[in-house]
């Protein structure tokens, strides 16, 4: 029981330390429109989720496109928060398309509450740094 307590304990600790930079996104509705995330100098990524509005009851289309100087991505995936409820969805890979560009799909959690805040955390690798951007968005039941 020790064994699994410490770890368990090493391998939380070990998917922490892998994030290099962490990014909070104010300034962009996912939910609404596609978002810029600038993450140095050089690079940026363009995200974007389909259908509008973020649906609760459909399949979400999730892409992510390199911008800038080295446009090459390693490796992508998100997962879905629901503040209110304290639930998470499970991590959704994306796929590479493209050196430059990758693509997936996911659900949300469904809720009942009329009027939810999610948040969307996307984790890229580039450049052999690895970025954790949140994009919080609002939804509210119809």
């Amino acid at each position: 029981m020790l064994l699994l307590l410490v770890l368990s304990i090493f391998l939380i600790t070990m998917d922490r330390n892998n994030i290099d930079y962490y990014i909070k996104v104010n300034d962009c509705q996912i939910a609404k429109t596609s978002c810029k995330v600038v993450l140095d100098d050089e690079n940026a990524i363009e995200i974007n989720i389909l259908p509008r509005g973020i649906p609760s009851t459909e399949k979400l289309t999730i892409s992510v496109h390199a911008i800038g100087k080295n446009g090459q991505i390693q490796s992508a995936n998100i997962a879905f928060e629901a503040l209110e409820i304290d639930t998470t969805t499970p991590q959704y890979r994306l796929y590479k398309k493209t050196a430059s560009s990758f693509y997936g799909s996911g659900f949300l959690a469904l809720c009942s509450l009329s009027k939810q805040n999610w948040l969307a955390h996307l984790v890229v690798k580039k450049a052999g740094k690895v970025w954790a951007v949140e994009l919080p968005f609002k939804k509210r039941l119809e």
